[in-house]
């Protein structure tokens, strides 16, 4: 072997060697499988005067693998946020499969109601808007998603609109006193306003149906609405009798759209509706204090409500 090739491999095996360290190091900051503490659920069920209603865009299947917030990490990420918060139900958009089959083991105090809103170019991208629940403390009533677009009953894309979009919900009983409500979950588009605005249209009505079916039960609506709280999707719903919770609290003005970043204020594009006799007791903006990388370009946000 002449001298040239002994320097290049000896280079070569130098730099495998730094990058393997820095690959170590990075990991070591940034792991894979971050520790998910899982709490039990007993004090959240044995409540039945309160509910803690969420909402999250997950950002599933999207990430960076060099700034930590890679898909893998995430799920992790999303599961201990979760175990420390404990919501009665969560409503999740750009919710995956892959990240729903890690949800039975990491969240285990919960069942999941979600349906691909298909159109997707692969499995990790087909997207849900689906719900968690507390498995011990509600019984699943009944179920359902329509697409947001002129023939909702079946999948299908608005003329228009970025891609397919849907809105599931389920009807749930408190297991201790009977006490039932929907929770209607959603994404509405981000490219088309009419989408947009034919969601808010579409989620009425199919909730007053759900009202006028299961004798006026109380409604919560959630979702990344993709537009602010004084635009048409979320006029609409004002205007068919639902409560906007951040904007009734005057908590308005707190950002749930970071685009990676930490940033806290500006207006607001997720959302929680209430109807019927829930009352809004309070609502926060779920930040990531003492999380080394973002948990998903949005943040959680919760209600607390009284009935």
């Amino acid at each position: 072997m002449n001298k040239k090739i002994k320097i290049a491999l000896s280079v070569l095996i130098a730099l495998v060697l730094v990058l393997a360290a820095s690959l170590g190091i990075f990991l070591a900051v940034f792991p894979l499988h971050p520790k998910v503490r899982i709490q039990p659920a007993e004090s959240r069920v044995k409540n039945t005067d309160e509910i803690l209603i969420a909402s999250f865009n997950t950002a599933a299947p999207w990430g960076n693998f060099f700034n930590g917030t890679y898909t893998t990490r995430r799920a992790y990420l999303f599961a201990e946020q979760v175990n420390k918060i404990m919501p009665d139900t969560l409503g999740v958009q750009e919710m995956n499969s892959d990240w729903v089959e890690k949800m039975e083991k990491l969240l285990p105090q919960y069942a999941y109601y979600g349906v691909k809103r298909g159109g997707d170019s692969s499995e990790k991208t087909s997207e849900m808007s689906g719900i968690f629940y507390l498995k011990d403390k509600f019984t699943l009533l009944d179920s359902g998603t329509f697409w947001i677009s002129e023939t909702p009953e079946k999948e299908s894309h608005f003329e228009g609109a970025g891609c397919n979009r849907v809105c599931s919900f389920v009807i749930l009983e408190n297991k201790e006193d009977g006490m039932r409500f929907a929770h209607f979950n959603t994404h509405l588009d981000n490219v088309s306003d009419e989408a947009q605005n034919l969601g808010g249209e579409l989620i009425a009505r199919y909730a007053d149906e759900i009202r006028k079916k299961y004798d006026g039960v109380n409604i919560a609506v959630t979702g990344d609405f993709n537009q602010y709280s004084e635009s048409p999707a979320c006029v609409t719903l004002e205007k068919n009798g639902y409560i906007n919770v951040g904007k009734a609290l005057g908590k308005d003005g707190l950002l749930t759209y970071n685009a990676w970043t930490r940033e806290t204020e500006g207006a607001p594009i997720d959302f929680i509706f209430i109807n019927g006799s829930f009352s809004a007791k309070d609502y926060s903006v779920i930040h990531y204090d003492g999380v080394k990388s973002n948990v998903s370009d949005h943040y959680m946000i919760t209600a607390e409500l009284e009935f």
